[in-house]
């Protein structure tokens, strides 16, 4: 694809070969590009897997030599000291404040800026994640380079980097989803909230947000929104950090106005609602289908400048309102933080609720907080006390309140006070939606859509979404609610604020959580089957497992197998972190071992996919390959393909 605009230039470092190296350096070079290749591929033949552990020269008749060093050999030996982590400090941005009685103005768009004429190196710790034939390519220049030495018109050349050449060889499957153009623009933040999860990220978290001028940062955005291609699915790879907040960005709107040119699809933003004054929500609103995901945390303007460090409160409070008049539906996040009390935020969690309840919230997220070591080395709270307590707050006030309510993550709620998991109970209903005009109501249990008899959460929502995609005009539910079986007819036309057709999905009911697939079950089967296996060890996480056990005790499929459920540790994040998503290979190893000591080795260990789903390439939060657990475990081990607990 070619383009009138200047592209931007993604470069990427180049180290010197050390000098002194203990290593043969043309065998050390044999060895890097293979174990670099075999982190990309699997070797077949005749159609079977074939796993190698290393390799022997053609003019050698002995030797046999390792492609996969030691973990402690990789670090040079060293030897594991504790280090006090800082917490990163973020970009402020500078916001100016009109006064009263000077004109608005509305943004104006500006013109694309003239390239510079170098660019800063790209992080090659994010593209371990999401690209990592880049990192292969610089393993194999730097392993050339230990035996070599460049040259051009015969004199010696010293290189410290690459640039890569043509963009559309960089192209990768898309889903077509606008943020993967613009949370590249999520850098900087202009809040310094005191939960906030980006203070205790580990120093190896493979997603590290580069620290560059907001003018390259706009030169490579507009870059990808010149790559970025709905219809054919195709867009740049991506180098995403961890995200911060697109809408402080100064090119945001200018991103988001030259993107609404390429796609109608809804724009998902999340927000701590610094930016929306009546000038911004207005330019928002013309860019329309808009879906904002509000970080409220507090309706106290006293409570949210403590907790969110923010200079102006009040914005962000009285942008519900606008926010409606305009109609821009919106989530409220709210992280509720057990400082200086748990009495203190469990009153301001009501009073929160309720403000955004007055002021026809699409929905309310409670997202329940957690923290690493890395966050805090000593412990900041009791987690099972705050949880439990925040849950019991959040089931007495879907009875208050009109809105929907969830609570993040939905399994610890579900495992807590449901006695059967994965049912499609609706936990509340959109405003205005089609759901609530119909009579649905909260506690409502679905059996059947269309005359399909549905028994899962999973199933459920599936059908409500194709129905909506579908766009079917009248819809026939039957319901259990109590005692009574119901029947009903959802007219899929009858709607208004805060529902929307473009970010709605499952004509407005609302489900406690996305729920456990059953087919997972047959997935595992086949895993089970395929490896010979009749031990088997599954590692799971202590929200999943409850959910999979009981399902898998109503299962007839495994029969003659016996699988063994274990939950690893989290001691990457440490802390009082516990979901699943957040292991990373090195917990998985540490796992297996610990399971080895008190009991015999398992035919087959199975590991949920989504630790290892961030990009397309099975790697975990740190860029390690999952085939590595294999290697340091010395057991087969296989991945179940399962979606990322977002809720």
């Amino acid at each position: 694809m070619s383009s009138e605009k200047p592209e931007y230039t993604f470069r990427y470092p180049v180290k010197a070969p050390e000098s002194g190296s203990r290593r043969d350096s043309l065998l050390e070079m044999i060895r890097i590009q293979l174990e670099s290749l075999l982190g990309l591929l699997s070797l077949y033949q005749g159609g079977e897997e074939v796993k190698v552990d290393g390799f022997r020269l053609m003019n050698e008749a002995e030797s046999i030599h390792p492609i996969f060093l030691p973990q402690i050999d990789k670090d040079s030996n060293k030897a594991k000291v504790e280090v006090e982590v800082q917490a990163k400090a973020k970009v402020k941005v500078e916001v100016k404040v009109k006064a009263e009685g000077e004109p608005k103005l509305e943004p104006q768009p500006q013109p694309w800026p003239e390239p510079q004429p170098f660019t800063s190196f790209q992080r090659l710790r994010n593209a371990d994640l999401y690209e990592p034939r880049i990192p292969h390519i610089q393993g194999v220049l730097e392993s050339l380079l230990s035996v070599i030495t460049l040259e051009s018109d015969g004199k010696p050349v010293k290189i410290d980097g690459f640039r890569l050449k043509d963009l559309n060889h960089w192209l990768v499957p898309s889903a077509g989803d606008p943020a993967e153009v613009f949370d590249h623009l999520a850098t900087r933040c202009d809040c310094d909230c005191s939960f906030c999860y980006l203070r205790g990220n580990p120093p190896s978290l493979a997603l590290e947000q580069p620290q560059r001028k907001s003018e390259e940062e706009w030169e490579e955005a507009r870059t990808r929104l010149n790559y970025f291609s709905p219809p054919g699915k195709r867009a740049l790879f991506p180098t995403l950090g961890s995200p911060y907040e697109v809408l402080s960005h100064p090119r945001a709107l200018d991103l988001l106005r030259e993107l609404r040119e390429k796609t109608d699809r809804p724009f998902r933003l999340s927000t701590n609602g610094n930016r929306l004054t009546p000038n911004f929500i207005g330019a928002l609103a013309k860019l329309k289908p808009v879906y904002l995901y509000l970080s409220l945390n507090s309706s106290s303007p006293k409570r949210r400048a403590e907790i969110m460090g923010a200079v102006n409160p009040e914005t962000a409070i009285h942008s519900l309102p606008l926010l409606g008049e305009r109609g821009i539906p919106f989530a409220v996040i709210i992280v509720p933080w057990p400082f200086p009390s748990k009495e203190e935020m469990l009153s301001d969690l009501r009073e929160t609720v309720a403000y955004a309840d007055r002021h026809n919230v699409h929905l309310v997220e409670v997202s329940l907080p957690g923290y690493s070591r890395y966050f805090s080395p000593e412990p900041l709270f009791d987690r099972e006390d705050v949880w439990s307590s925040v849950v019991s707050e959040v089931r007495v006030l879907r009875r208050e309140v009109q809105c929907p309510l969830l609570v993040k993550p939905s399994l610890y709620e579900e495992t807590l006070h449901e006695e059967k998991f994965n049912l499609p109970a609706v936990v509340g209903m959109v405003k205005n939606s089609p759901a609530a005009h119909g009579g649905i109501q909260k506690g409502d249990l679905i059996l059947s859509i269309g005359g399909l008899k549905v028994s899962s959460r999973p199933q459920a929502r599936d059908l409500l979404h194709l129905h909506h995609q579908n766009r079917t005009p009248a819809l026939s539910l039957s319901i259990q609610r109590g005692k009574k079986i119901l029947d009903l007819d959802l007219l899929t036309g009858q709607h208004g604020y805060p529902y929307a057709p473009e970010t709605d999905h499952h004509l407005g009911m609302i489900f406690m959580g996305a729920g456990f697939r059953p087919s997972l079950l047959e997935d595992l089967k086949t895993l089970i089957t395929n490896h010979q296996a009749r031990n088997v060890l599954l590692l799971s996480s202590p929200l999943v497992k409850p959910v999979f056990l009981q399902i898998l005790r109503g299962s007839s499929l495994f029969g003659g197998i016996q699988i063994r459920v274990e939950v690893p540790e989290n001691r990457y994040f440490g802390g009082n972190i516990c979901m699943g998503d957040l292991l990373v290979a090195q917990d998985f190893i540490e796992a297996i071992r610990d399971y080895l000591r008190k009991n015999s080795p398992p035919d087959l260990v199975v590991i949920p996919s989504s630790p290892f789903s961030l990009g397309q390439w099975r790697r975990d939060l740190e860029g390690r390959v999952f085939t590595a657990i294999e290697r340091a475990a010395g057991l087969p081990v296989a991945l179940l393909d399962c979606e990322p607990i977002y809720d």
